[in-house]
Formats: structure tokens, C-alpha cells, sequence
């Protein structure tokens, strides 16, 4: 049927073409194959690009209008008790943009302003929208302890706490910091025990934890923790002893100086009887002064530093031989500020000082007292 309408010489062109350019090899019709089907999977993933591409612009476009219709409204709820009027339409999945939004604008907010918001939030029902994303998966989880966290009601407590033992580090700890927005002293009494069961809670974040509790609310539960439980993991917990309170942590930082604890130990113990400068313990950091361990003979020099008397020259200088870097810029500092040290005093204890690196220590303490 198609010769009737076309030539066979212009039938047959498009045939003979191909068959002249298409390999006989074997192998050369695989490799044109292969090319083929790499061309095609490419321009299929071009277009999977661009198309991705333009929803996610035309989310974005949508977010930014959703953001601009609401923050006026959130700037008047943050100068008001009242809610502003009208209300803009809250669609159901904009829910969670609203979240976002309203957790954005009060980390941008303070004092009355912050409270205002919250009562926006509550007035609004949206703070049981944040309590049902703790249902949710890990990032909606997230999002509603960080509203709770900034409404910081105990009334959400129970909430809250199953999260706190959460597989999720994230989660876990997100949930012990909004434990203890709402409530410092209850939430530590959970915190610190369930630390000890927690080796993947780092340090760090629990340093962090307990500087947002205050020492007051961390020394109880810490000493209560340290001397009550039998898991050897509780050990991990002795560095947060600087964060409590150091009149209440002194008993155990005493007993550990007078067992002659692990050097870990007993640098946290001396930390603890640097803040209290009690001039008790005067005979307890001169033991340690002579401690083999470098990190403890530093701290015990620093917290003798903090007590020291115009007659302890005796006390430091033969600490400015130590073999210990650190030790011996410490005791040079103790040397050039001692109470009534002058630049007379401090060239006479020079001269006395025979350790070439004791020397270059000194002088740089001295130097630096000059300015």
C-alpha cells in the first residue's frame, strides 16, 4: 500500500541506510546497543532532573507564599495577648508548615513575646497537632518536641518522657532537652540515671544538658547516680561533676583524693575543690602535686594557684623542671602572680631556676605579668 503513494527507491532509502551503517560484528551490535540504551537511560534521568526540579520549585513557591501570608500574623500575636483578626485559613497539610514557621519565629522572640506565642499556639490547637507528630516518624518527632520544648508546660510531660528512651539518639536526647524546659529538677532525676544505660548519648551533648539545668538541679541526681548505681558505665558520668554544685560534690571529691582514684577521677575531683577553694583541702592537693600522672599534677596546681600564699615560691618552683609542658607554664604563672610578687622578687627566683625550659617558662609569666 505505501509504494502506491511513495517511490520504492524512497521506500527502501531509510532501509538500505540502516543496513549500511549497522555492524555485522557480533560484538560491534552489542556495543551500539549498550550506547543506545545508555543515550535513552540518560535522557531519562535529564528528564527526571528537570522534572524534580520544577516541583520542587513550585513547593518552594508555595512555602514562601504560605511564610508571607503568616508572618504578619505571628509578628501581632508576639505584641498582643489576643489573637489578631482575622485568622488566615490553615489548611490541613499546612499544618506542618505552620510548625516550622512558629518554631522559626521564636527562636527569634524573648521574654513576653515568647509567651504571647505560645498562647497563640495553644488558642489556635495547633499544640495538639505537636503532640500528635510525636507519633510520627523521626524528623515529625523533631518538629513537635521542639514546639513542646518552646511551650515548656509540664502538662505535656507524659508525652514526652516515653521518648527519652527512644533507639534514636537524636530523638532521645531532643526529648531529654524538652524534659527539662519543662520541668529542670524532675527531668535530671530521669536524665542522669538513664544516661548510665546510654553509652550513645556523647558526653558533650550531656555536658550541654546539664549547663541548660543549672547545678543546682545536675549535683543531687549526679552524686545519687555515681554512688547508688552498680553499673561500672556510671564512670562515664564523673566529668559532668563540674557542672554541679562544688559544695555538695567536695565529699566525693575528697574521698576519691583519699582512695587515690583513676586518674580521670581524680582530675574531676580536683576541678571540684578548684571552684570550692576550701583552704582545708590545702594538704589533699599538695599529695596530689606529686601525682605521676601529668593531667592530675596540672589540675592540682591549679587549684592550689586559686589559694595560694605569698610563701608558696617554694611550693612551685621546683615545678617549673617538671617534665610536663603544661605544668611548668602553669607554676611559672602561679610564680608571676603570687600575691605580692614584684619584678625584684620574680629576677631573684629567676636566677635561681636552672632548667633551661623552667627558664623560657618563667619568662614568658614574667613578660606577660609586665603588660
Amino acid at each position: 500500500m505505501l509504494s502506491e503513494f511513495c517511490p520504492v527507491w524512497l521506500c527502501e532509502a531509510p532501509r538500505r541506510a540502516w543496513l549500511a551503517i549497522w555492524p555485522e560484528d557480533g560484538m560491534l551490535q552489542l556495543a551500539l546497543y549498550c550506547a543506545l540504551s545508555l543515550g535513552a537511560l540518560t535522557l531519562l534521568v535529564m528528564f527526571q532532573v528537570m522534572l524534580l526540579g520544577e516541583v520542587a520549585r513550585r513547593r518552594s513557591a508555595r512555602r514562601q507564599t504560605f511564610n508571607d501570608q503568616w508572618r504578619p500574623f505571628f509578628a501581632l500575636c508576639s505584641l498582643g495577648d489576643a489573637l489578631p483578626d482575622p485568622v488566615p485559613a490553615l489548611p490541613r497539610s499546612r499544618r506542618l508548615w505552620f510548625l516550622l514557621q512558629w518554631n522559626r519565629t521564636q527562636l527569634q522572640l524573648r521574654g513576653a513575646a515568647r509567651e504571647r506565642m505560645n498562647h497563640a499556639l495553644i488558642s489556635l490547637g495547633m499544640d495538639q497537632q505537636a503532640l500528635a507528630l510525636l507519633r510520627g516518624r523521626v524528623r515529625s518527632k523533631l518538629i513537635g518536641l521542639t514546639c513542646l520544648r518552646h511551650l515548656a508546660d509540664p502538662a505535656y510531660w507524659q508525652a514526652v518522657q516515653p521518648l527519652l528512651v527512644n533507639r534514636n539518639v537524636t530523638v532521645s536526647l531532643a526529648a531529654a532537652q524538652t524534659l527539662i524546659a519543662m520541668d529542670t529538677a524532675r527531668a535530671m532525676q530521669l536524665i542522669l540515671p538513664t544516661a548510665v544505660t546510654r553509652p550513645d548519648w556523647a558526653l558533650p551533648r550531656l555536658a550541654s544538658l546539664c549547663q541548660q539545668a543549672g547545678e543546682q538541679a545536675v549535683t543531687l541526681p549526679l552524686l545519687v547516680t555515681l554512688t547508688g548505681s552498680e553499673d561500672p558505665r556510671r564512670e562515664r558520668l564523673v566529668p559532668l561533676l563540674v557542672h554541679g554544685d562544688p559544695r555538695h560534690a567536695a565529699p566525693w571529691a575528697r574521698a576519691r583524693l583519699e582512695e587515690d582514684a583513676a586518674p580521670e577521677q581524680l582530675q574531676v575531683a580536683l576541678r571540684c575543690l578548684c571552684e570550692l577553694g576550701d583552704p582545708r583541702d590545702r594538704g589533699r592537693l599538695l599529695r596530689a602535686l606529686q601525682h605521676r600522672h601529668e593531667n592530675v599534677r596540672l589540675a592540682a596546681l591549679q587549684a592550689l594557684h586559686k589559694q595560694a600564699r605569698a610563701d608558696d615560691s617554694e611550693l612551685f618552683m621546683p615545678l617549673l623542671g617538671d617534665p610536663s609542658w603544661w605544668v611548668r607554664q602553669a607554676a611559672a604563672d602561679s610564680l608571676a602572680t603570687l600575691p605580692g610578687a614584684t619584678s625584684e622578687r620574680l629576677q631573684a627566683l629567676f636566677q635561681q631556676v636552672h632548667d633551661r625550659y623552667g627558664q623560657d617558662a618563667l619568662r614568658r609569666a614574667m613578660a606577660e605579668v609586665k603588660r
